[in-house]
């Protein structure tokens, strides 16, 4: 059984990389074809200066956003028809500009254009009042950075970031247990995560060999579920109500894997 799963583990990886933009010509016939039409597209490939003007592109060419056929102007405006450069460029706007899509208050109502579920958590979060009030918190980008080729993932990573504002002396009052929390209800995230993606791989070895699983495939459905509604929960930044949410993942994940590899070994 430890072969079978990792022979499924190397093939899943390959997978990865072979889905990676640029990977094969498949992937960039797709890419051509979905945006031929579209002349940001298409001008900003041509464009080698500004150097932070190119910088973007290639950072664009290799996002989620890219795969997903989200281009330049669903964010920052603009007119992808126009041939003409200043056509093409109304209302495109710098985000420290008021008015731009991208300013730190306008953010969240661009990106909900896509990500409503997770917009909706964050305009519940304290950090979202405050921005809109003062202008001061966080905002979509602080975590997951220009468009979300760099993501606030590890543990670590969130105790730091929250530890610029909540354990800065020379900003807010110090308060250091709010880093703390919040890497362990990323911790609990990225627990839940794992168990789910076991449970996964046990699921897959099971119908290779045959077995009837539809009780544990629909325990495997109401796992992924609750770890999904706990991964937009984060964005409310409730830690206590977070890390309740991806421990109740963590458990139903844990009760389907421990039942697949009982199912798995007595095969």
């Amino acid at each position: 059984m430890v072969k079978a799963l990792c022979v499924l583990i190397v093939i899943g990886f390959t997978g990865l990389i072979q889905s990676l933009p640029g990977s094969g010509n498949n992937a960039t016939q797709i890419a051509e074809a979905t945006y031929k039409n579209n002349n940001c597209v298409n001008c900003h490939a041509k464009v080698d200066e500004p150097l932070r003007v190119s910088a973007r592109y290639y950072e664009w060419q290799f996002s989620r956003h890219q795969e997903k056929g989200v281009s330049c102007d669903k964010c920052h405006g603009g007119d992808p028809t126009a041939t003409d450069k200043d056509k093409a460029h109304v209302d495109v706007l710098r985000s420290s500009e008021a008015q731009s899509r991208l300013s730190r208050n306008n953010q969240a109502a661009t990106c909900s254009a896509c990500h409503q579920p997770v917009v909706n958590a964050f305009v519940q979060s304290a950090h979202y009042q405050k921005l809109k009030s003062v202008g001061l918190g966080p905002n979509c980008n602080t975590c997951h950075a220009h468009m979300a080729t760099t993501v606030i993932y590890s543990p670590k990573e969130v105790a730091n970031l929250c530890s610029n504002c909540h354990n800065a002396a020379d900003f807010l009052p110090p308060r250091p247990q709010i880093p703390r929390r919040a890497s362990e209800a990323k911790m609990a995230l990225q627990r839940a995560n794992g168990v789910i993606n076991w449970a996964a791989l046990l699921l897959t070895e099971g119908r290779r060999l045959g077995l009837t699983l539809t009780e544990e495939q629909n325990e495997f459905k109401l796992a992924q579920q609750l770890l999904s509604d706990a991964k937009v929960s984060w964005h409310t930044f409730k830690l206590e109500d977070i890390q309740k949410n991806a421990d109740g993942a963590f458990q139903k994940g844990t009760k389907v894997k421990d039942g697949l590899r009982k199912k798995i070994v007595a095969d």
